[in-house]
């Protein structure tokens, strides 16, 4: 039944579109019907007729439409404005409603319960559905946030028929019919003075306008106000005793506020090691499963980064120590799917430059609510909760590979985008002279002229005008691959990589001017509370890897005559001398390098070739470990 009215709804809001009220007063009849009395929409008359699964569909009615960045779509009053009361009213739904937002956030860790009826395995009774360290980490969301957009979706034609018949309504019609959930590039360099943090994201309160006028309310991207925590589900303090999710706060207590004033700054401090970082990962990594999962496999010094270590590198850095830090309590901060429908674009970019790599067989290293340890997971295991149908089929990783069926894109993919003009968008949001470094404007990436001529940001004759950087027509790259156990201090922490000096203080690591780089690692609390997990690790370690670029700062300490060259006969000692480590837990607690169990620090350095149009990547040669920087160091090879 339920999918009958949601169904009609989004049917009567697109006729909307083509017959005014005045001439049609059975449509506005059947409309004001259809919206009902606020307190009661008609969605929420059912949550899936007797035993049926509930249905991921997407938002599929009205054609393919892009997902915009978050600042995009607040340029859109209309769009933002009902994107928000849609939101406020998916928020304040009762928690025990399979499709309240509290059911969905739980999905990812605790409350650790069956959603949907899928049960956890036997022997299982710990970790939530989440596919994190396994190759099925980015397939995995995919679906999961289809199940957020979709729900918000009906959310929001809710709050559209609550406006009277007439123009105002008509236009919240016209914008709901394209909007998609929007996504947060905290990679892409923001306008002049601002910072990669938006302000919408970080203000308590925003304006927004209701049937009967405008009026300030509690910013629904800033938190969600639990109603009420629920100290069985949250279990640990303080998140069992935090009636609203914090970032940053002040302290583990009780009455710990948020400091959103701290994250900006930090984020602007390492945007261009993160965009450095993504840019790597489109131009030089070609496999799923190094793309994909930090779990160091091998000893390649090649491909030690992923894209989970860099979303591992948001969520601490946003969480601060508050939920966002904790996989078990992530989603449950609005940030959240904002970070996460990122993760999901980053994801889609790469498979157009990759298309024949995709999900290989793996061993799970780790479990889930519905997968043990030892289990070998493939393109067509289950991602579970999420069902295709209301006979309750999962999807698969091959069932989720093409966003479209699904009803949405990305700005960059629009219009059966080409490899061409895909590479084209990337060099110009995160591109640079040679090396990934070098910060771009934002620009237009849905447009491009077949014949633009290449912008020089990767011409010899840019790169030429500083010293020490080309040399034959190529550049030296270097790059610090960081190695350590996922669960070494039953939490999450960060390893800080710095170029030159820094303060003895670890809450001033983060906004170094010497910080290169942030190996931050997501995990959860107390291990032993999982003793499946525990006695894994203990037997067989997890260990995660990244790869932070050192060239941007290197070439910076060459501008400033500190560094004769980028060749390795001059970076190489300069190094041994000034690269330094140290490692800290999120309320900013230093820890002694030797308690780090398999902390692992090395340098490499590889020639790259710039591209000679805007449409090409760089290329790279074969990488050197420069063992005499780190060697004899703790944590050193």
């Amino acid at each position: 039944m339920m999918y009958i009215l949601s169904f009609m709804r989004n049917a009567f809001l697109f006729a909307w579109l083509f017959h005014s009220a005045s001439s049609s007063p059975l449509l506005s009849h059947q409309l004001e019907t259809l919206a009902g009395p606020t307190s009661t929409p008609l969605r929420r008359q059912s949550t899936g007729d007797g035993n049926d699964t509930f249905a991921i569909t997407g938002i599929t009615d009205f054609g393919t439409q892009p997902r915009l960045e978050i600042r995009d779509l607040e340029k859109n009053r209309d769009a933002w404005n009902i994107y928000l009361l849609g939101l406020e009213r998916f928020k304040a739904a009762p928690q025990d409603d399979k499709l309240s937002y509290y059911k969905l956030a739980g999905i990812h860790g605790r409350p650790y319960e069956p959603w949907d009826g899928v049960s956890a395995g036997p022997g299982i009774d710990n970790p939530g559905y989440c596919a994190h360290i396994s190759n099925l980490f980015l397939p995995w969301h995919r679906p999961y946030l289809v199940l957020f957009e979709q729900i918000l979706f009906e959310h929001i034609v809710d709050a559209v028929n609550e406006f009277p018949a007439g123009s105002v309504r008509q236009r919240y019609a016209s914008a709901a019919l394209s909007w998609r959930m929007p996504y947060w590039d905290w990679a892409v360099e923001p306008e002049d003075g601002l910072s990669v943090y938006p302000d919408i994201i970080t203000s308590p309160t925003v304006e927004v306008t209701y049937p009967n006028g405008t009026r300030t309310i509690d910013n629904p991207l800033y938190s969600y106000k639990f109603h009420p925590v629920s100290a069985r589900d949250m279990f640990f303090d303080p998140f069992a005793s935090w009636n609203e999710t914090k970032r940053f706060p002040t302290a583990w207590t009780n009455n710990a506020v948020s400091q959103d004033n701290l994250i900006g700054p930090i984020l602007d401090n390492s945007r261009v090691s993160f965009m450095n970082r993504l840019y790597n990962l489109f131009t030089y990594y070609d496999n799923f499963t190094q793309f994909g999962t930090e779990v160091w496999q091998t000893d390649d010094i090649a491909n030690a980064d992923s894209i989970e270590s860099l979303h591992d590198a948001i969520h601490s850095i946003t969480g601060g120590n508050g939920h966002m830090t904790f996989l078990d309590y992530s989603a449950f901060d609005p940030i959240f799917w904002l970070h996460h429908t990122q993760m999901d674009r980053i994801f889609a970019l790469w498979q157009v430059l990759h298309p024949d790599s995709y999900v290989e067989p793996l061993v799970a290293i780790t479990q889930t609510y519905t997968v043990h340890i030892g289990d070998t997971e493939d393109a067509n295991s289950p991602l579970e909760p999420f069902s295709k149908d209301t006979l309750g089929n999962k999807f698969t990783s091959n069932d989720v590979r093409f966003t479209t069926q699904f009803g949405y894109t990305y700005p960059e993919l629009a219009g059966n985008a080409s490899l061409s003009s895909v590479r084209t968008a990337i060099n110009r949001l995160y591109g640079s002279n040679a090396n990934s470094g070098g910060p771009l404007k934002r620009r237009d990436t849905t447009t491009l002229p077949h014949d633009k001529r290449f912008v020089k940001a990767a011409s010899a004759d840019d790169v030429r005008a500083s010293p020490g950087m080309l040399v034959n027509g190529h550049l030296r790259q270097y790059v610090a691959n960081i190695v350590s156990q996922k669960h070494a201090l039953n939490g999450s922490y960060a390893v800080y990589v710095f170029i030159g000096d820094f303060t003895d203080d670890p809450c001033q690591w983060a906004l170094s001017p010497n910080l290169a780089g942030t190996h931050a690692v997501a995990a959860n609390l107390e291990l032993k509370k999982a003793p499946g997990l525990s006695k894994m690790v203990e037997t067989n370690p997890i260990r995660v890897g990244a790869a932070l670029p050192l060239t941007d700062m290197l070439l910076m300490k060459v501008r400033a005559g500190e560094l004769k060259s980028m060749e390795m006969g001059d970076v190489e000692p300069y190094l041994r001398e000034n690269l330094h480590w140290r490692v800290s837990t999120f309320d900013n607690v230093e820890v002694d390098l030797n308690d780090v169990a398999d902390l692992s620090i090395t340098v490499v350095s590889a020639e790259v070739t710039p591209p000679t149009c805007e449409s090409e990547f760089p290329s790279r040669g074969n990488f050197t470990l420069l063992t005499h920087i780190t060697k004899d160091r703790v944590g050193g090879c």
